[in-house]
């Protein structure tokens, strides 16, 4: 039988435990700088403790159910291209609906992605998809368990993806799939560009990098691998040092901004190894890159299924869908 969520704890709440007036829970909250910022910081720690957040609605709307006709979706970098088609396909489900998508760009800035949950909560959306930046999002496990309608796209923090709904690709067999693509054409020397491991995306794609090897009877090579990688910048570098020192014969990058990086090295254009990148990017067959598609678009339509699925039934069990990514083959430029 299905059980109503608790009473969310209030300001009055905080203000008790942290020995401060709900004036200055309420300052603190919404980022008053006036607040002292070693005050603040205790308060927000246990504001996300207790799971107490503002509610900016209830001044105006005196009603029920003061959930609004509109989802917040936070992405990890808005400049990415990866996200645009899957933003696109959040609002082709919320459309259908009549709901509004209000969204939040995370800069791959943790505490900028905690603002910008805080905020939708706040502002009292109805759900809210999570493609994350952070690694520490256990404030959001309090949010479900009052009523709170999440779903993580992309790479679901490990530990939150298993207990909320989440919507990733097939990482792991589609990366597999691609270093065997370069096992097949006889290339040994495979390196590794990778981004940092704090989601569950990154962990499994290099799970099927080592697996593809392990089968092929190679070894992980250190020297030939390059990770914790964010920025273009970052990947550019990264690209110079393993190409001009490790001297591969093909390089694996898990992510379309870290391949861009790597197209921008100088030692890419002099010794041209083959490349295939994981996420689809617009000069990919221009340059011979093969991409696997993971389908962002689908990735969105599915999580904001999924959160509307949450929506209509709170108490159901949480799911985890895989949306199947595919190698696209790009062996000869086209320029």
């Amino acid at each position: 039988m299905a059980t109503e969520p608790p009473r969310r704890p209030r300001l009055e709440d905080v203000a008790a435990t942290t020995g401060v007036s709900i004036k200055t829970v309420s300052r603190a909250l919404r980022g008053d700088p006036k607040v002292r910022e070693s005050t603040r910081q205790r308060i927000v720690a246990e504001a996300d403790r207790l799971g107490v957040q503002l509610n900016d609605v209830a001044a105006g709307l005196r009603r029920k159910n003061q959930a609004m006709t509109s989802i917040g979706v936070t992405l990890g970098d808005c400049t990415n291209p990866f996200f645009a088609p899957m933003l696109r396909g959040i609002h082709s489900v919320a459309s259908e609906r009549g709901y509004l998508v209000l969204t939040a760009d995370a800069q791959n800035d943790p505490e900028l992605e905690h603002r910008a949950i805080r905020s939708f909560f706040a502002h009292r959306v109805a759900g809210l998809i999570i493609a994350p930046v952070g690694n520490d999002l256990g404030y959001l496990a309090n949010e479900a368990r009052f009523g709170s309608a999440i779903v993580f796209v992309d790479s679901p923090p490990p530990g939150l993806g298993e207990s909320m709904d989440s919507v990733t690709t097939t990482n792991a067999a589609s990366t597999r799939s691609g270093i065997e693509h370069l096992l097949a054409k006889g290339r040994r020397r495979i390196a590794y560009l990778g981004h940092p491991r704090s989601g569950s995306g990154a962990e499994e794609r290099w799970a099927g990098y080592v697996a593809a090897l392990e089968a092929a009877g190679l070894a992980v090579d250190p020297g030939l691998v390059r990770d914790n990688l964010v920025s273009e910048e970052d990947a550019r570098r990264a690209a110079e040092d393993l190409l001009e020192t490790a001297e591969p014969d093909a390089v694996f990058v898990d992510n379309n901004r870290l391949c861009t990086g790597l197209l921008q090295s100088a030692a890419y254009a002099r010794r041209r190894p083959e490349v295939v990148s994981f996420d689809r990017f617009e000069l990919a067959a221009a340059f011979g890159i093969s991409v696997i598609d993971s389908d962002p678009y689908d990735v969105g339509r599915a999580g904001a299924q999924l959160l509307f699925d949450r929506l209509a039934d709170p108490t159901r069990a949480p799911q985890r869908l895989e949306v199947p990514a595919r190698l696209v083959v790009n062996d000869k430029p086209t320029y």
